[in-house]
Parts: structure tokens; sequence; C-alpha cells
């Protein structure tokens, strides 16, 4: 072989080892473990890793509002506030689909996650309703030993199958189970049980969604979360725990109330987010904002059009705030 050719033999292998380690470098950068490399399975939508919300393999944390949309149908002044989250009154028997349809439009079309939440059954607010409230509640109430835990069943297969594995579309399963005295509020057996219940009742139709679950002492109780999150999450995923943080056991100092959310987010079961809190000036808020702001928590204020001031500009100003 001349000198030349074999000059030529050799910057053609070189090329070659060149390419083969360009592309060997690319796999194995692929491959190496890490936050943001997320099974293909898990990587689109939202979803739940350990103790962290997740969208499209990115670490969420959200903002937003309670709302009663079934009256005012209006998405353009919480969207304006920076909020990406709401949790939706729902009635159990007397929301139609044409509606839940609609809440759900509204809301995508803002960029919001909705949390569509069971908050009555029968209400006669609607039309066609019968229950008067506070009767057509479910707050307060043992689920599993409900007279309307049948047709509320029922009514989450239909709402699943209606939405299932749309990940912006979660479910609040039963807004503010059990008693509020916790001297006297269900066990966190009795929590497993029934949270247990309705989970894998809307499983078993093959939807996927994010579950939001309350504690006890309606939803003032995070001691199952610590009890028994562990035992609820073998075999579940996409689940969320739900803290309604008002006077009665959350009107403690801000260290306090960081100590509970961050003993929930290292035990690593679920992500732990403030579903409700107080939405005027008479309660005690600033610990509770301060709190999920130091440990990255989502949070949603109760009643989107009733707030009153000072709250009402300083969770505007808190929205604004960078997240994460």
């Amino acid at each position: 072989m001349r000198y030349w050719q074999l000059g030529k033999f050799r910057n053609q292998n070189v090329f070659y080892i060149f390419l083969i380690l360009i592309a060997y470098l690319q796999y194995g950068c692929s491959k190496q473990p890490g936050a943001d490399n997320i099974p293909a399975e898990n990587s689109k939508g939202y979803y739940t890793d350990g103790s962290k919300l997740m969208k499209d393999g990115k670490s969420m944390e959200f903002r937003g509002t309670n709302k009663m949309s079934l009256w005012d149908w209006n998405y353009d002044q919480v969207s304006s506030w920076g909020m990406d989250i709401t949790r939706e009154c729902i009635d159990m028997k007397m929301t139609s689909d044409d509606d839940l349809e609609r809440l759900v439009t509204l809301a995508r079309n803002k960029g919001f996650v909705i949390i569509l939440t069971a908050f009555w059954y029968d209400s006669d607010a609607f039309p066609g309703g019968s229950s008067p409230y506070p009767d057509c509640q479910l707050l307060g109430s043992t689920p599993s030993m409900d007279q309307r835990y049948p047709q509320i069943i029922n009514k989450w297969k239909h709402i699943a199958r209606l939405f299932s594995n749309q990940s912006d579309v979660w479910f609040g399963i039963w807004n503010e189970p059990y008693g509020w005295d916790k001297a006297n509020t269900a066990s966190s057996d009795q929590w497993l049980l029934d949270a247990s219940s309705l989970i894998d009742t809307i499983r078993e139709t093959g939807a996927n969604n994010i579950l939001v679950v309350c504690g006890n002492a309606m939803g003032q109780g995070h001691e199952p979360f610590l009890e028994k999150g562990a035992q609820l999450l073998n075999g579940r995923k996409n689940i969320v725990f739900d803290i309604h943080a008002y006077n009665t056991y959350w009107n403690i100092p801000v260290a306090a109330i960081e100590n509970r959310i961050n003993e929930l987010k290292n035990i690593n079961v679920a992500p732990i987010i403030i579903g409700e809190f107080a939405n005027n000036g008479e309660e005690v808020y600033p610990a509770v904002l301060d709190a999920c702001r130091s440990t990255h928590t989502s949070v949603l204020a109760w009643l989107w059009g009733q707030y009153q001031e000072p709250f009402n500009s300083t969770f505007k100003v808190y929205c604004g705030e960078k997240r994460n």
C-alpha cells in the first residue's frame, strides 16, 4: 500500500472512530440516571413521583383557588392573577356531563389543572335538586357509612370514564370527610379503608388521573397521611394528599407548619397540597403562605369571589411570585 493510500486509510479510520465515539456518548448520556430522565411511560402530562407533582418530567408548584364556576363560568380573572389550578365544587348528582365538559374546557383553555371535587349530592341549589343546604353537603361524613355512597361511587366511575387519562383533570374524591374534632374523628384505619375503596373503584375504569384525598377532621387532620399513607400507596399511584389549613388545627407558628409539611414530604409517599386555607382577614393565613413559600408547597385559597382585604391583595401578590 502506497504511503498516500495508507494515510487516507488511517484518516478514514479516525473519522469512523470519531463518529462511533459521538454516538456512544450521546447514548450513554441519555441513559444516565437523574431527575430529568423520567421513564417514557411517565414523562408526559401531569403525574406524581414520590412527594413531587410533575409535568412532562419537571417538578411543579401550583397556586390557585377553589371556585364555584357552575354559577359564574369565569376563568379570565383567576388566570390574570397568575394562577394555574382550580378546585371546582361539584354536585355528585345534579352536575351534568355538559357542565363538567364546559368546566374542563374553560380551565384547559387557560392552561389550568382542574380538580373536580365531590362537594354536594342532590343540592336544591341546582334545578331538580331536593336536598337543602347543609344536608346536601358531604363534609363531616364517613364515606363508606354514608347512605349516598353507592350513588357517589357510580358517579365517580362515570366521571372517570368521561375524562379518563386526561392528566390535567384531577378528581377530589370526597370533600372534608369525618368529624372536625380530632378526639372523635375517624381513625387512620377508617380513612385507609374509605380512601382505598374510592380509589380502587375509580381505577377499575382504567383512569389513571391524579386523585386528591383529604385526611380526617374535615380535611384538617394530616395524621392519616403519616400513619397509613404508605399503605394506601402500596400498589397505587398518582395520589395527592390534601390538607385544609384552617384555624382549628393550623393556627400555629410558621415553623410548626413547615415541620408538618416537611415531615410529610420526607416520607416521600405522595405530594402534599394545601387544598383550602383562609380567604379573609379573620383567620391566620400569613403563616400558611409563608410555610408554603419556604417548602414550595402548592396552595389553593377558599373561595374565589369572596376574598376580603387584606387577604385579597396579599394572595394576589403571592400568586405572581416565582415558583419552585
